[in-house]
């Protein structure tokens, strides 16, 4: 081995004459997972121009705060819109555990055909 060459391998070798490795960038420490986002309420539907004695099928959500349903958007295919009027349109989930409360008509489609009333 030449001079020059044993002076790089002493410049690049540590005191015991190995090589370095260098250093992996990547963290040895796992990354916190990130929070779960809080979820949001589902945005309300337009405003629903009922037709008395009519059925629809809608979705809906609760929005009550605690409720274990709140924001859970759920599906009706079959609801009756009594005497059109918005007061007596409503829709509560009674479900077990549910806070039994009114939920909010989230969009409402006209049955067609409606159905043959018996």
């Amino acid at each position: 081995m030449s001079a020059s060459e044993a002076a790089e391998q002493q410049s690049s070798s540590d005191e015991d004459g190995n090589t370095p490795v260098p250093e992996d960038p990547t963290p040895v420490d796992d990354p916190e997972p990130e929070p779960e986002p809080t979820p949001e309420p589902p945005p309300p539907g337009d405003t629903i121009a009922w037709e008395p004695q009519t059925w629809y099928s809608i979705t809906y959500a609760c929005r009550t705060a605690g409720c274990r349903n709140e924001n859970q958007v759920k599906f009706a295919p079959m609801f009756y819109s009594n005497d059109g009027l918005s007061k007596n349109i409503r829709v509560v989930d009674a479900a077990d555990d549910a806070c039994k409360k009114d939920c909010v008509i989230l969009t409402a489609d006209k049955l067609d055909p409606q159905p043959v009333e018996e």
